[in-house]
């Protein structure tokens, strides 16, 4: 089972999320800090308690390195570093509150997978850790508030797995999801 905790090391405090325990369960606490969000807050619950939840909103991405063409520049908000039944889950978080295309929330699961690909460089590089994160099962997930209209309201578990950004589960109104509810092995 791999130490999350050089996760800690390597990114600075301020973009490490809030995590906790509430009722003996721990959860990762995901925030929208825009005033103009309807989906404020989603705990996911029956995290392991050494989770490491990494705040992409906080990281000022760099505009003096890459063009922005292709959307290589954006990133979801979330990447939740956790472990499910002795397997290591990197689970991409995007949260919404209004409508998105698709190709757009692709995009930012990409570019945050770029970002962790350069993590993963680093930890090789500097902290011997030998493909760290590349033993991580990846799983993407989109949180939204739908609107009034009629719509569903419970999630529909996708025939295929969210294991690629084309496929990612669209969660609407999360109430409280768990781990297990959103990493299908």
């Amino acid at each position: 089972m791999p130490d999350l905790s050089v996760m800690r090391e390597l990114l600075v405090d301020e973009i490490i999320g809030s995590t906790g325990a509430e009722y003996g369960r721990c959860f990762a606490l995901l925030k929208e800090d825009a005033p103009e969000s309807k989906l404020k807050t989603v705990r996911i619950f029956d995290v392991s308690p050494n989770s490491v939840l990494i705040n992409l909103d906080k990281f000022e991405q760099p505009k003096t390195l890459l063009k922005g063409g292709r959307g290589q520049r954006q990133r979801c908000d979330y990447v939740l570093l956790s472990i499910w039944q002795g397997t290591p889950i990197m689970l991409f978080v995007e949260m919404k509150s209004g409508t998105a295309q698709d190709s757009e929330i692709q995009r930012q699961f990409k570019g945050a997978e770029c970002i962790m690909d350069f993590c993963n460089s680093v930890l090789k590089r500097f902290h011997d850790q030998d493909d760290f994160l590349g033993r991580f099962l990846k799983r993407f997930i989109v949180f939204y508030k739908p609107r009034l209209a009629k719509q569903r309201t419970r999630p529909v578990r996708p025939s295929q797995k969210n294991d690629t950004p084309e496929r990612a589960f669209k969660y609407p109104d999360p109430h409280n999801p768990t781990l297990k509810s959103l990493v299908w092995l």
